[in-house]
């Protein structure tokens, strides 16, 4: 098993998450920046929050083993859609069309996102 202390970066694709407050995102470009988001005073978390849970055992999983940098992220997206959080690229499109959606993006989502009400042919 690895030291945590290793300095060797687990790098993910950037992005940033807005848990500050509207107009303050915070960046991540490693797995160690998510936790530290994940750990930090200004994270929503909740104590029984499994998403959460699962975003933090995966982060720091990836920190021991130096390797899961996507599953960290694509753990930590999740938490954050759990916890109302912007996340940036992620979320642009939605947020350019003047909504967010929780839904993950990309193959099936619209296999679980009910029928979009405003759009009627």
């Amino acid at each position: 098993m690895s030291d945590l202390t290793d300095p060797s970066p687990i790098p993910i694709k950037m992005i940033s998450a807005q848990i500050q407050g509207v107009g303050s995102y915070r960046s991540a470009r490693t797995v160690a920046d998510l936790a530290g988001m994940l750990i930090s005073d200004d994270w929503p978390k909740k104590a029984g929050d499994p998403i959460f849970q699962r975003a933090l055992v995966a982060c720091l999983t990836a920190l021991t083993d130096h390797s899961g940098g996507s599953r960290a992220r694509k753990a930590f997206i999740a938490a954050a859609r759990a916890a109302g959080i912007t996340l940036l690229p992620d979320d642009a499109p939605d947020l350019i069309d003047g909504r967010i959606s929780k839904a993950p993006r990309g193959k099936g989502r619209t296999a679980s996102r009910p029928p979009d009400l405003h759009h009627r042919q």
